[in-house]
């Protein structure tokens, strides 16, 4: 049997989700208020309305991620859920494509950081010490993925990445 481990992070709000809130609010009341005010656009302002206010509903509650890990034998599957609802998939690889796994806090993140073409943080920004980088070519493209790890998780790679984890 297999082990499977399967991990949730929240990605709290920070400065730039409230920014994208505040300024989804004031440009939903600039362009109803618009539509109202307008002449030729009143007839259409309860439709303008009701697509105004799903529009900023969708972008407000879109702000609210999630990212779940998944490690299941040799492959690892990254998803980013959305408000709890809509789930997208941003990684799924072996962990034999790997060509280093280490905390963002080595050496070695400032070696590597500027290979990639393309960076996936899945993230939640609290805690650096669980912070691990992973260096792949995904896609065609170098990318490093930033994810948080621990005790158990690192174990169950260890046994695919041997010499590629490290400290």
């Amino acid at each position: 049997m297999e082990n499977i481990y399967e991990k949730c992070i929240v990605k709290p709000k920070d400065a730039k989700d409230n920014l994208i809130t505040l300024a989804t609010v004031v440009g939903s009341i600039a362009i109803i208020a618009a539509s109202i005010i307008i002449e030729f656009t009143r007839s259409y302002s309860a439709a303008v309305i009701v697509v105004v206010v799903i529009a900023a509903h969708r972008i407000i509650t879109d702000r609210n991620i999630e990212y779940e890990y998944t490690l299941a034998g040799n492959s690892i599957a990254m998803d980013k859920i959305l408000n709890r609802k809509r789930r997208k998939r941003i990684l799924n690889c072996d962990l034999t494509d790997f060509d280093i796994v280490a905390p963002v806090k080595s050496r070695h993140y400032e070696e590597y950081r500027n290979n990639a073409a393309k960076t996936i943080s899945a993230v939640s920004g609290g805690n650096a010490g669980d912070e691990y980088f992973g260096l792949l070519e995904y896609k065609g493209r170098r990318t490093i993925l930033l994810f948080e790890a621990d005790e158990r998780s690192l174990g169950l790679m260890k046994k695919h990445l041997e010499y590629k984890l490290k400290d």
